[in-house]
């Protein structure tokens, strides 16, 4: 039988890491230096990133016991792993891990014999994206997993939620993004497995809508934040409904055929008029009492001449009263906003328009910064906290993007950088 060529963990590390680290250095990712142990061995980071490294099996386990030591972070995604013993002789010699990334790798087998699972008594974050796992597999990991927060189930194919006997009271945010769950009550059982869940991200799954017979209380109790990102919603009365969940605060809802007939400036007055449990729609600025109430009023003299209006309406008008159809109220955006832009150790500030497309405002940098828009990168950074989630800053990769469509506001701040040529 001819040898495999795929490299062990123990063999893939040396590869990345090398076998000596002589001249270690101290850098801005402090993971990335490799240091010395008095005795002379190599030590590794803690945060080790082996993704894409054709890994197929552990190897020899002293080896990974002693190449790992001290490890509390793993990334072992887009490998070569079939075989769930392989990741065990890995796991075992981690007893500090508190995060796995085992996400793209596709196990031939369902996990055999339970008993032969490590317990993971310190994991808090479990990626399993694009797996496919059946869901037995997923609920051993969790029940031997005790304190996971973060559990990360995108792409994995699941249309139905298999709910477990016990419930995981320890997870409080859940990425179930892009899988083909189409009904709300199998989105409803995944608050019942998980009774402290605060985050839920249910971008790209093809629900239609919420369920008016949904027990958004009993199964939700905790939810501050929820994604339907680029989900196949389409009612207005699927809106109404997220005022159901009695703790939420944040609400992601774009790109959806609800909004297809609205203009831009239409869809957030409309939306937060719905929504008065909402703080903050689509990670755009906090909502202040005054843009509520113009939204609020927005929304009446918009409904104040159709024949069938929303319960809202009613509602509305007994707070606001009726209002004179002439006034005018516009519906648009701000147009300009005061944002912080830094290159390096430069910082400015800049009033900008919403308008301007990326490639327009990496334009306006070229003289200041002496990098032309072909050589420079541009990262937005929205300077609002959010409840249980922070966005690092994004690139903004299409130069044709307009400003307005990341919700820019006013105290937010751009971030240039050079481009670094390949070798």
């Amino acid at each position: 039988m001819m040898k495999s060529t795929m490299p062990s963990l123990p063999e893939a590390v040396d590869l990345k890491y090398g076998d000596e680290c002589p001249n270690a250095q101290v850098t801005e990712v402090a993971c990335v230096a490799l240091t010395l142990k008095r005795s002379g061995r190599q030590r590794l980071p803690s945060v080790l990133i082996l993704s894409e490294c054709d890994i197929e099996k552990a190897g020899d386990e002293e080896e990974v016991e002693r190449k790992c030591e001290g490890v509390r972070e793993l990334d072992l995604s887009r490998n070569k792993l079939t075989e769930w013993k392989e990741v065990f002789k890995i796991l075992r010699h981690l007893p500090c891990l508190g995060f796995l990334n085992l996400s793209y790798n596709s196990f031939e087998t369902p996990i055999s014999d339970p008993s032969e699972v490590v317990s993971l008594t310190n994991l808090t974050r479990l990626v399993l994206n694009g797996t496919a796992l059946p869901w037995k597999d997923v609920h051993i990991l969790l029940e031997n997993a005790p304190r996971v927060e973060e559990l990360h189930l995108c792409k994995n194919g699941y249309q139905k939620v298999e709910k477990a006997q016990t419930k995981y009271s320890s997870v409080s945010r859940v990425h179930f993004n892009n899988n083909p769950s189409a009904d709300w009550s199998e989105i409803e059982t995944l608050g019942q497995m998980f009774p402290v869940l605060e985050v839920l991200i249910l971008a790209e799954c093809p629900l239609g809508s919420l369920n008016n017979d949904g027990h958004y209380r009993e199964n939700f109790p905790n939810l501050k934040y929820l994604s339907l990102n680029s989900t196949k919603i389409h009612t207005w009365e699927s809106v109404d409904l997220v005022n159901k969940f009695p703790e939420l605060t944040e609400l992601r809802l774009q790109q959806c055929p609800l909004y297809e007939n609205y203009k831009d400036e239409e869809r957030r007055q409309l939306t937060i008029a719905r929504l008065w449990r909402i703080q903050r729609l689509n990670g755009g600025a906090l909502i202040t009492p005054e843009e509520r109430e113009n939204a609020e009023r927005a929304f009446i003299r918009y409904y104040m001449n159709e024949e069938i209006r929303p319960r809202r309406y009613d509602e509305l008008v007994c707070q606001h009263g009726k209002l004179d159809p002439l006034v005018e109220v516009s519906l648009q955006p701000e147009k300009e906003v005061h944002v912080t832009i830094r290159f390096g150790e430069i910082t400015i500030q800049k009033v900008i328009s919403v308008y301007s497309r990326v490639l327009d405002l990496k334009k306006e940098l070229e003289p200041k910064f002496g990098l032309p828009p072909s050589k420079m990168r541009l990262f937005y950074h929205d300077k609002g906290v959010e409840y249980g989630v922070s966005y690092a800053p994004e690139e903004l990769k299409i130069n044709s993007k307009q400003l307005y469509t990341i919700n820019v506001q006013s105290g937010d701040e751009f971030i240039v950088e050079p481009k670094v040529l390949k070798p």
